[in-house]
């Protein structure tokens, strides 16, 4: 008898972090899609960043904001380019962004590993009981943010929220988290582990400079490793502009990748480094911060640039989702589109060029310094 009223008890229990709730729908534009509201510019976003953000707000890290986690993460130095696949968008994943975001802004993370349904499930209530929204593994990320007991374990139900490709914020069902457990979830969750040690912010920004200029040519070992066939930073950028201009590279692949889903959370992460090097530039002397603040006008234009190649070049569903309304239809079959949005995209990769000679100026400063 006592048993049956404790599982009672259970069933009754429920528990929803809508603080957490709250912040994923306002930063992922209230579930409008698969975009992040960063400077007033609506673009698709790596999830990972979006699902940390979301966390980091919620434990009370109200100074965070997305454009210094992509920065200070090292996702905005990136860029790479393989044909017919989307992969190597994911390079970010492969460079300790955790630990950089923790240096940075003091928010310690942690990947804690589970063998079972049943030990995710534990690991799961702690965590929200202790007020810690879950981050899993999905498409791309995921984040559980509340569950309901029950009196049998098979109608448990736990809240969930993804943003991309299908953004939504719902109860999952006990077998709907069971097959995520099975198809999606590599056997551990993410969640905020406490408060760690920050460095120094000027520090910071150098570290963050020193990789925008390594990493425009060769990223890291762990990088490359993961995506030995594709080609990284400028060069990359430079082999996306051929294959764009050659027209006789099918249009419709390039229609669902080169202005989608491969390039998308890359390309718009250079406004990113934009706004963070022109909120780190008065940390420098003027001589230097002068030159800071020109590479940030510089990957300024690189976005623009990249966002005019998408006005030549749409996706295909531009239109039909409001996003681009006077959108040309087919324009990857049309070669005048296709050597303008080439055009742009030289014009994108000259402007970062540009911008990496002046943060080169700065390193060579704080060298002799």
């Amino acid at each position: 008898m006592a048993e049956k009223a404790g599982k009672e008890h259970e069933a009754s229990h429920e528990k929803v972090l809508h603080d957490a709730v709250d912040e994923f729908k306002r930063i992922t534009g209230n579930l409008k899609g698969h975009m992040v509201l960063a400077a007033e510019d609506y673009r698709q976003p790596p999830v990972y960043l979006v699902t940390h953000l979301v966390e980091m707000r919620f434990a009370g890290w109200k100074d965070a904001d997305f454009d210094t986690l992509a920065a200070v993460s090292g996702a905005s130095a990136l860029f790479a380019w393989e044909p017919r696949t989307f992969m190597p968008k994911y390079a970010h994943l492969y460079i300790g962004m955790d630990d950089r975001i923790a240096q940075v802004t003091g928010f310690g993370y942690e990947w804690v590993p589970f063998r079972d349904a049943e030990d995710a499930w534990k690991i799961l209530r702690e965590s929200i009981d202790s007020n810690r929204p879950v981050k899993g593994w999905h498409y791309e990320n995921l984040l559980f943010a509340g569950y309901r007991e029950a009196a049998e374990d098979s109608e448990r139900q736990i809240f969930t929220m993804a943003d991309g490709p299908d953004t939504f914020a719902r109860w999952w069902s006990w077998q709907k988290f069971t097959d995520w457990i099975r198809e999606w979830s590599h056997g551990q969750l993410g969640r905020h582990s406490g408060p760690v040690a920050r460095a120094e912010e000027r520090e910071t920004a150098g570290r963050v400079m020193k990789d925008l200029v390594e990493w425009s040519t060769q990223p890291p070992e762990s990088v490359r490793k993961h995506f030995s066939k594709a080609t990284f930073g400028l060069p990359g950028i430079e082999a996306l502009a051929d294959a764009v201009e050659d027209v006789s590279n099918d249009g419709g692949y390039f229609d669902a990748y080169a202005s989608c889903h491969a390039l998308n959370p890359q390309w718009t992460l250079r406004n990113s480094t934009s706004l963070y090097l022109s909120h780190v530039a008065g940390l420098f002397p003027d001589s230097v911060s002068t030159h800071v603040l020109a590479a940030a006008k510089r990957y300024r234009a690189a976005y623009e640039a990249w966002d005019e190649m998408v006005t030549h070049l749409p996706p295909s569903w531009a239109k039909e989702a409001g996003w681009k309304p006077d959108a040309l239809e087919n324009a990857w079959q049309i070669k005048e589109s296709r050597h303008a949005g080439a055009k742009a995209i030289r014009k994108a990769a000259g402007h970062e060029r540009a911008a990496l000679a002046e943060i080169e100026k700065v390193l060579r400063e704080a060298k002799g310094n």
